[in-house]
This record gives C-alpha cells, structure tokens and sequence, in this order.
C-alpha cells in the first residue's frame, strides 16, 4: 500500500484544525483505538462520504473548543491505525489516505477521505454506522437497516412485494381496464404472474 506524505503550507494546516466537526468531517486524536475510528469511516461511506483527520488533539476553554497538531512520529507509528483500516475499507474508489506534514506542529497527520460506497460498510464490530451532524449512529434494526438499503440504492421499494389478498389486485377496476387491451386475452392472475407482479 503505498500513501503519500504531503507537505502543506501553516495557512493550510490552521484551516484543517478550525474545522467544524460534522456531517462531512471528523477530527481525532491519536489515542483513539483504530478499531473505534472504524465507525466513523463506515458512517461516512453510510451517508454521502468525508474526510477524518487522525493526529489532532481536542481541549476545551472557557466553553470553546481548541484544536492542536499533534501527529504520528513517522509513517511507521500509523500501522496499526491502516492495518485496521486496509482490512475493512482496502485503498480503491471510495478511500484513498494521505499523510499531512506542516510547520503547524509536531508529526505528519493522517488524512482518510471517505466517498460514499454503493453497499453497506460495516466497522470493526460488525455494526454499519450512519453519519448524523457530528455522531456516529449504529444501524441496528431490521427498519434501520432496511432504510439504509433503500437509501443506498441497494434495493428499490419497485422490488418490494406487497401482502395483500389476490382478488382484490386480480379483480381491480385498473387491472381489469388494462387487460381489455393486452393481446392476446389473458386472465388477471395468468397475465400478472407472467409479468412477475404477482405470486
């Protein structure tokens, strides 16, 4: 796997630590467990994609929060951190990382910039995640994950069946109007299962 180190300019690095934690961003520290920073990647790629920045530390004062650079000692030091990662989410098109070097402060940070993927991610414990704001939802029930499903195009409510008596889809005025057209004559439940409309 080959990631590139970047040098970025001290402009560039004070526009990533003013970054508001959201829907479309997430920033960490390097104490928190790979395996933990899994939800977030999938919750990204659950919702409409992001960018993680590993290697910035959080304080608060007086009610605000403060952002500092704070990175891997080298490449090296982020192994665990991409191991993990290259298991669940492998480089391709819809993740790629970068390390980010700047005057800003000590180490490179790990950069993850996460694209909606076209099927259900799921983190480290086997759970997919949905960005919501800033936090990371677990999709847990049946509904929940059904919705995500049809969010993400994987199923379309056009290939959802429906429960309802025979007669009363084979007897109605619509099907009925319909099939006076239809040649050659067919019956309502021969031409509809034919159509595969009906089971």
């Amino acid at each position: 796997m080959s990631i590139t180190t970047t040098k970025i300019t001290e402009e560039q690095g004070r526009r990533i630590l003013a970054v508001e934690e959201g829907h479309f961003a997430d920033l960490k520290a390097l104490d928190i467990s790979p395996s933990k920073l899994t939800r977030t990647v999938s919750a990204f790629s659950n919702a409409s994609g992001g960018e993680l920045y590993i290697g910035v530390d959080e304080t608060e004062t007086s009610g605000r929060k403060i952002h500092s650079w704070r990175g891997f000692r080298d490449t090296e030091a982020a192994n665990a951190h991409l191991q993990v990662f290259e298991q669940l989410f492998p480089l391709g098109q819809y993740y790629s990382y970068t390390f980010l070097a700047c005057d800003i402060g000590p180490g490179i940070v790990l950069q993850v910039n996460v694209n909606k993927t076209r099927e259900i991610t799921k983190a480290s414990d086997t759970i997919p995640y949905i960005r919501r704001g800033a936090q990371n939802l677990p999709v847990t029930t049946l509904e929940a994950l059904a919705r995500l499903s049809l969010d993400k195009g994987i199923v379309s409510f056009e290939s959802e069946t429906v429960n309802a008596p025979v007669d009363i889809v084979t007897n109605s005025v619509p099907i009925l109007e319909f099939l006076v057209n239809v040649i050659p004559t067919a019956e309502p439940d021969e031409w509809l299962k034919k159509q595969q409309l009906l089971r």
